[in-house]
């Protein structure tokens, strides 16, 4: 059992995210949120596919943020 479950952390974690011109996340970083949390956050953002952003009909590198809520069981 993790420490996240064993303590039933939950609630919202906030992760900064880069996203290259392929739409692959090569960045992660939790910036808030519970802190046994963060870790779990940050590896499910960098999973993440998305879909290439478009600027003036070339993709480009954007930068944001994904919240993930976490509920306890």
């Amino acid at each position: 059992m993790t420490a996240a479950r064993a303590v039933r952390a939950e609630g919202p974690v906030t992760v900064q995210v880069l996203i290259d011109e392929d739409g692959n996340v090569v960045s992660a970083s939790a910036v808030s949120g519970h802190p046994l949390l963060r870790a779990a956050a940050a590896a499910a953002a960098r999973q993440a596919k998305f879909s290439p952003t478009m600027l003036s009909g070339q993709p480009v590198k954007v930068s944001g943020v994904i919240t993930y809520n976490f509920v306890a069981p």
